[in-house]
């Protein structure tokens, strides 16, 4: 049975334990990083932000930006059309209103409580 090292990378510092080291594949480096503090929290490199989608939503949520931002293009696409459509019937209309309206803003009202897990999904895509 042969042992296999690990793959270099960053490691708990197996002689202090205080800080992380580099493998480089074959042998510790005398790089070193220091540990994340407990309880720090960790930075999402490849997430969404939870305050933008949320201020895309309330100034802009009838054009589904906040949807395009989390990466969903067809329900975008659709509230945006929804909205386009409702513009173009309430300037047509005789009341200068299209019951569309209506469905734009109860899809944007449902979204703002949606809005924390669609960024959570989108975190564990990422």
């Amino acid at each position: 049975m042969t042992n296999v090292p690990p793959p270099a990378g960053w490691y708990l510092d197996p002689r202090t334990g205080a800080a992380n080291r580099w493998w480089d594949g074959t042998a510790w480096t005398e790089t070193y990083t220091p540990l994340a503090p407990v309880g720090t929290p960790q930075l999402q490199r490849d997430g969404k932000s939870m305050s933008t989608t949320y201020l895309l939503a309330i100034f802009l949520g009838g054009f589904g930006i906040h949807r395009f931002y989390l990466g969903r293009p067809v329900s975008a696409l659709i509230l945006l059309a929804l909205t386009l459509v409702a513009v173009t019937t309430g300037t047509l209309s005789e009341s200068g209103s299209s019951p569309l309206f209506y469905a734009v803003w109860i899809w944007t009202i449902v979204d703002l409580f949606l809005i924390p897990g669609m960024v959570r999904s989108t975190r564990n895509r990422a």
